[in-house]
């Protein structure tokens, strides 16, 4: 017998379920395909994608110097830098598999998404399209490669490597262009000022107007002071 009990049992679980196929109508969708991806200066990435073979040479020397703990650890700085690529590639290789389900469920032509994605992920497996992944992976190659870097400027230049330390001073300027673009909260102003200021600073290091280390370290903070003190 449906009693008065079960009707309203009933109703209230086919309203639940209504309730729950509407919210989930309602929510917004996730961010995918493109806006995952940020671009970057092309010279900035040239570096990013030389730095496997930057820490692997240096590794070498250090075990061709008996110095294993050393080359052990730029061999594994070097192969953060190819995991984090894998992470890239993975990436690029998600929004193509999110792509083909979207079509299949979909009548639509949607032939905009569709190039946008595919020549995306086109160049990112070319490795000629410089760009970053925002919040995919591990993030830890743009969070202290640029101290790497500058440190590296300071000890060439007490070792009187006026042209060493003004090299290492680019690639610390590049990989923290780099980390501000990841983290997307620098203005494209404050990256090219101090991206600017870097490099007049390595121009000087490398005609010996800069010669003191400290001064050089005094120089190095105030051209990050813009972009290491924003927070997202």
């Amino acid at each position: 017998m449906f009693t008065t009990r079960a009707f309203l049992i009933a109703v209230f679980s086919l309203s639940t379920i209504l309730f729950s196929v509407y919210s989930a109508e309602q929510k917004p969708s996730a961010t995918t395909y493109v806006d995952l991806w940020v671009p970057v200066d092309e010279s900035d990435w040239a570096i990013y994608m030389d730095a496997p073979a930057y820490h692997f040479a240096l590794a070498k020397e250090y075990l061709q110097k008996g110095e294993n703990a050393k080359a052990a650890a730029e061999l594994k700085r070097g192969n953060s830098f190819v995991i984090f690529e894998k992470t890239r590639l993975a990436a690029a290789s998600k929004q193509i598999e999110e792509l083909s389900k979207n079509i299949a469920k979909s009548k639509d032509k949607d032939m905009k998404t569709f190039d946008e994605v595919t020549s995306t992920v086109e160049k990112v497996i070319d490795k000629k399209f410089a760009m970053v992944p925002v919040d995919v992976g591990e993030t830890t190659v743009f969070e202290d490669a640029f101290k790497y870097h500058f440190d590296k400027a300071k000890l060439k230049l007490q070792e009187n490597d006026a042209a060493g330390a003004a090299g290492e001073i680019k690639r610390g300027a590049a990989f923290l262009k780099l980390k501000a673009a990841q983290a997307g909260h620098v203005a494209k102003t404050d990256l090219d000022a101090a991206g600017n200021d870097l490099k007049d600073l390595a121009s000087k290091v490398e005609s010996g107007t800069v010669k003191d280390v400290k001064e050089l370290d005094q120089g190095i903070k105030k051209a990050v002071s813009g972009l290491t003190k924003k927070k997202e």
